[in-house]
């Protein structure tokens, strides 16, 4: 017994010895690259000048997509889901609203988080001033604050100025217990001056920001529909360029258009229904019957023609909508609309340019998010048109509309393998992969053609081709592609063919295998056939052992097919002794020679619980002092025997089982001596579902159970994979169904790091019959992740390969040189074409029309004017911390005012400031206060004097004389507070008056000044034209 236990010994410290595992130095697993739309997504928005779509998720990622398919990926610190997004437009700076309050700023040039603004209340509405660098936040309590943000150092800091609830409603007498703001609306034309505030409630609230008070109020669920069931508004979007006209959402499925008072609408007297307080219009599109509540409105003008609004609305019992309906100025007996066919839920919507070649037209296109988090893009331009042909009474072919793919043909990834052309370096990303990226499809395609990858579509083998891909799909086809850059860029493609008539055209790919040494590609399908491409030796020497793969298929290749029983599961090949070897799903192994496709042998191993072969495996061993080819059989239930290979005799009499049956995932021997027998010392590494086991290969050939290394997994492992040091240093990967991954070495199983890729779709995709995730490494440690037929996520894991890490050509989606240019929005142009046909025409006529150099200045000189206008009002309080606050101590005991203290006649000069009425009440303030703390003090006396027992001299001697002293009576002791209060009133009111009337003259003054101004400039080049 002694003697056996030394002679194991030995023999494991042998196989030790041989195998030189990975070190901690040697690791760096993180996300190299992602690929496509991101799982869980949930949010998008669109910076329409540098042409950057944004897309958030529910666990923290925002996916940021820009022009030349470039591509980068944000994440925040914890995964917490998305709120709001919002750009502040050619600034590279992205708004990140979380469901926590926290307000993330990111610089998506440097791709960093610079700064996280946290809010104590739950924020339920915001808004960007576009023109500036402001933001209004409004909180759960219906009051709004205002954010800066610091450019220098990418911050966001707090303003004096506030709009809060009780000044802001307007409707004090119908408040509500829900206050919230649910819409910030800078309006139209008038960015710097109005803001239009929507509460939950349906009360619409104009909000002058010079004036410090409300302009105009209406709206409201209670005035309008009392007598009908609870509602709630939703959602808000402006239908008119001027901001005259509002349409709003509310959760019964109603939508309203309200008409809202402009700056110039006392002049054109077009308030009547805002002061009626009754809508313009309401749209009846069937969400109000099908009890669908809207989630979200966009306008798009219609330049000249009527424009239309998209409504997006879902409830949470499934029931959705998605609505295209005509606005027009004049009133029809009949409603034209579109419905779009979307056969689930819209999460989000955009209307973005397409990301084409410059050269061409630019294109407007609407993006609908999906709640499988497909992206459909949808022309608008054909909406438009179909719109127009249903105006006229015809039958119009509905818009066309495509769905975002990664270019994988129309058909699904079922099966992937990764391989590495070792003669080629990895540290670059030269120029020619720089060109195809530009020559790459493009990820927003709305031309249908450019989205089949058909073989001529494939250019063909590159010399800098690095990694090869190998794809087997759902329609039975095999794709290669370069996947050296991480994008995968298409080399070949071959389509299934078949000699039977009766069998189905399109059959998964199941199993698939590619000899380099050979280069031999067999694969296996559904139906059991398997096919043998062998492709022809490349005439001219490359050093890249992927040359021998061109772009015309057929030309370099020849295909022998061969038929088996069940569904083909794994292969292997030896290329020394010319054998193929094929397992199925029902247990059966079959071998071939593969010049003439002629059976040696078939034969069926039943397993425990999981049916089936799992991994094959030819290889030569030593067999009680012998050399012998081998073939190795896992079978799924994680249980193993071997074979020999020419005749298929059993090397021991039963199968090595696991006490507890489990999944299998690998089967690989490791430990090689240098001649490539596998010897004593060598082992068998076995990995299931929950567990990684090291058994002895001499052992196991003899039907011996004998392990050497074992570890428990904590968690369901999904995938597993040998990877190779740079000294050869083996190690092994493990993916994990959380999103886990896991680095050991080997043999000892040690953990080296561990990291967690998050989104990882493998848990969320593995219960749906449509999609699928598949996974596959290089021996160098590269994982490419498939998710269905939506993403692509690149994984590194050693520290030295650095195949990935030159991404700046691809990941750059923001462009320094990117500068705002007349027409970069389809809808900014609509709105200024409008803009000239408006309010602005009389300024026209009288100086004429401007060059394009005039108005670019104008524009210049108009934004420098107003940021400096919104610096002076948002840096100074408009209501004061008390006046805040004085709702909050309504019980607050009565004191004594001096009225005297109070100058309402004050002719001193005032310091110049664009809101006056602030001044003033900051002014009242400082009185008021310097007035409550003498009269506390002789409250004080009075209480103290009272305790002494002196309360009969001093106390009434006191107040006697106070009264004496501003002529009241000696009568009621609370004559004086009462007398104080009314005049405080009558006080208050006259300067009411008066702020009234110096914003009047203010606003009369900046007209003509403007006025003044264009008929200067206008003299003056008429003179230097003369």
């Amino acid at each position: 017994m002694f003697v056996k236990k030394l002679v194991d010994k030995a023999t494991k410290k042998a196989g030790e010895s041989s195998i030189h595992g990975l070190k901690v130095e040697d690791v760096n697993p993180h996300l190299a690259f992602h690929y496509g739309v991101p799982a869980g997504a949930s949010q998008m928005a669109y910076d329409l000048i540098q042409n950057i779509l944004a897309i958030a998720t529910n666990d923290g990622r925002i996916k940021l997509f820009g022009m030349d398919n470039t591509q980068a990926l944000l994440q925040s610190e914890a995964p917490i889901p998305s709120k709001f997004l919002q750009f502040i437009e050619n600034h590279g700076i992205l708004l990140n609203i979380n469901v926590q309050n926290h307000i993330e700023v990111w610089d998506i040039d440097t791709k960093e988080l610079c700064y996280v603004h946290i809010s104590s209340e739950e924020i339920t509405a915001y808004a960007v001033m576009q023109q500036s660098l402001y933001m209004y936040v409004g909180n759960c309590h219906g009051d709004i604050f205002l954010l800066k943000l610091v450019t220098e150092e990418k911050k966001l800091v707090s303003v004096q100025y506030t709009i809060p609830f009780r000044e802001s409603y307007g409707k004090m007498n119908e408040v509500c217990d829900d206050n919230a703001v649910i819409g910030i609306l800078p309006q139209p034309m008038a960015e710097s001056k109005r803001v239009l505030i929507l509460f939950k409630d349906g009360v619409i609230s104009l909000w002058g920001l010079q004036e410090s008070k409300v302009v105009s109020v209406t709206g409201g669920i209670t005035q309008i529909s009392s007598h009908q069931e609870p509602k709630k508004a939703v959602a808000a979007c402006w239908a008119c360029p001027y901001g005259s006209k509002l349409v709003v959402g509310y959760s019964n499925g109603e939508i309203f258009i309200w008409a809202i008072p402009t700056l110039f609408s006392e002049v054109n007297k077009k308030e009547s229904h805002s002061a009626l307080n009754i809508p313009l219009a309401k749209l009846n599109l069937g969400y109000k019957t099908d009890k669908i509540p809207i989630i979200s409105l966009r306008w798009v003008s219609g330049d000249g023609r009527a424009s239309h609004l998209y409504v997006n609305g879902y409830s949470d019992n499934g029931s959705h909508s998605f609505q295209v309906v005509v606005l027009n100025e004049t009133s029809e007996s009949r409603t034209i609309k579109l419905v779009l066919p979307l056969t689930e839920t819209c999460l989000a919507m955009e209307i973005v340019s397409c990301f084409s070649d410059r050269t061409k037209h630019k294109q407007t296109s609407l993006l609908l998010l999906s709640k499988s988090n497909q992206l459909h893009i949808y022309n608008d331009s054909q909406i438009e048109h179909y719109l127009s042909q249903c105006q006229s009474k015809s039958s119009p072919s509905l818009p066309n509309h495509f769905v975002l793919k990664p270019p994988f043909n129309d058909s699904g990834i079922t099966i992937a393998k990764l391989y590495t052309s070792y003669s080629v370096e990895s540290n670059i990303m030269n120029e020619e992969q720089l060109m195809l990226l530009k020559k790459y499809s493009n990820l927003f395609l709305v031309d249908k053609r450019d989205t089949n990858h058909s073989s001529s579509n494939f250019s063909g083998f590159a010399k800098t081709t690095r990694y090869l891909c190998i794809t087997g799909h759902q329609d039975g086809g095999i794709n290669f592609w370069d996947a050296s850059c991480p994008l995968l860029f298409p080399i070949l493609s071959i389509k299934q063919q078949t000699e039977d008539s009766n069998a189905p055209i399109s059959t998964p790919v199941t199993a698939l295998h590619f000899d380099l040494s050979s280069q031999t590609l067999v694969t296996g399908d559904q139906n059991g056939l398997a096919r043998i491409i062998k492709f022809k030796k490349d005439q001219h020497a490359s050093d890249n052992m992927f040359s021998f793969l061109q772009a015309k298929p057929g030309g370099n290749y020849t295909t022998r097919s061969v038929k088996v029983k069940g569904v083909i599961q794994c292969i292997s090949v030896n290329p020394e002794s010319n054998h193929l070897a094929m397992g199925t799903d029902k247990g059966f192994i079959f071998v071939f020679e593969m010049e003439g496709t002629n059976i040696l042998y078939q034969k069926q191993f039943p397993s425990q619980l999981y049916p089936g072969i799992n991994s094959l495996q030819f290889e030569n061993c030593s067999h009680n002092g012998y050399a012998k080819n081998i073939l190795l059989i896992g079978m799924q239930d994680s249980s193993f025997l071997a074979i020999e290979e020419d005749n298929g005799t059993e090397l021991n009499a039963s199968a090595v089982h696991t006490k507890k049956p489990s999944r299998a995932l690998l089967m690989q021997i490791v430990g090689a001596s240098s001649d490539g027998v596998y010897t004593s010392g060598s082992q068998l590494l076995f990995c299931s579902e929950n567990a990684v086991r090291i058994y002895s290969l001499s052992h196991a050939m003899q039907g011996i159970k004998k392990v050497n290394s074992k570890k428990k997994l904590s968690g369901n492992c999904c995938y597993a994979s040998i990877v190779f040091g740079p000294s050869s240093d083996v190690g092994l990967i493990l993916v994990f169904e959380s999103g886990k991954v896991e680095i050991r070495s080997l043999p000892d199983l040690s953990l080296l790091k561990e990291v967690s890729v998050r989104g990882f779709p493998y848990s969320t995709l593995k219960s749906s019959a449509h999609s699928s995730s598949v996974i596959c490494a290089s021996p160098q440690g590269e994982l490419v992740i498939v998710n269905g037929d939506q993403e692509i996520l690149f994984f590194s894991v050693l520290v030295q390969q650095g195949t990935y890490r030159n991404l700046k050509g691809i990941n750059q989606v923001y462009k320094h040189n990117n500068v705002y240019v007349e027409g970069g929005s389809p809808t900014a142009i609509n709105a200024h074409k409008e803009k000239k046909k408006g309010i602005f025409s009389m300024v026209r006529d009288l100086t004429g029309n401007k060059s394009k150099h005039g108005q670019d200045t104008d524009t210049e000189e108009s934004r420098a004017s107003t940021a400096e206008e919104l610096s002076a009002l948002f840096s100074t309080a408009n209501f004061s911390l008390d006046y805040v606050n004085k709702h909050t101590v309504e019980n607050e005991e009565d004191i004594e005012l001096d009225i005297d203290d109070i100058d309402v006649e004050d002719t001193k000069e005032k310091p110049k400031e664009w809101n006056f009425s602030v001044l003033n009440k900051q002014k009242l303030s400082k009185k008021f206060q310097a007035i409550k703390g003498k009269l506390k003090t002789k409250t004080d006396e009075k209480l103290n004097s009272s305790n002494n027992g002196n309360e009969d001299d001093k106390a009434v001697g006191g107040i006697d004389q106070i009264k004496k002293k501003y002529g009241y009576g000696m009568n009621n002791e609370f004559s004086a507070a009462k007398a104080a209060e009314s005049k405080l009133s009558d006080n208050v009111r006259k300067l009411q008056g008066i702020n009234d009337k110096t914003s009047e003259m203010k606003d009369t003054a900046q007209s003509f000044s403007s006025l003044a101004k264009e008929l200067l400039r206008t003299t003056q080049k008429d003179k230097k034209s003369s």
